[in-house]
């Protein structure tokens, strides 16, 4: 019976490890991609993001990347980040529905320079204290 317990242990400890492995894999995703976001767009302002093609889609390619990692980011790995605003990386909107308006390119840039710099120091401080 004690054999039994003891291979029963490693099983256990398996989806915690694999979820902290996941979790710091997302982190590192999201904070490689915001600060290589941020580094491309210092000192600029929203016409650097729309000055070219080329530029525009190094953006939403990066946003796609951090969308892609919050999104599977676990539950519980998220309620341990509420300084993250999950919501809006969910809702992110990558594509105007007629092409780029106005509205669009505004609210594009209202999300680089407040969701991505909110969501990096968030996950730099979750990985640096990672229990509170």
């Amino acid at each position: 019976m004690s054999g039994q317990t003891m291979r029963s242990r490693p099983g256990r400890r398996r989806p915690a490890l694999g979820a902290a492995v996941l979790c710091g894999a997302l982190l590192g995703n999201l904070l490689d991609d915001g600060a290589s976001l941020l580094g491309e767009l210092s000192g600029g302002s929203p016409q650097s993001i729309f000055a070219s093609r080329g530029s525009l889609e190094r953006v939403l390619e990066r946003l796609a990347a951090m969308r892609d990692s919050a999104l599977a980011m676990p539950a519980e790995q998220r309620r341990a980040m509420p300084g993250i605003d999950w919501q809006a990386w969910e809702s992110l909107p990558l594509q105007a529905a007629s092409g780029p308006t106005r509205e669009w390119r505004e609210r594009l840039w209202r999300l680089v320079i407040e969701l991505v710099p909110a969501t990096v120091e968030e996950a730099r401080r979750h990985q640096a204290h990672p229990g509170g």
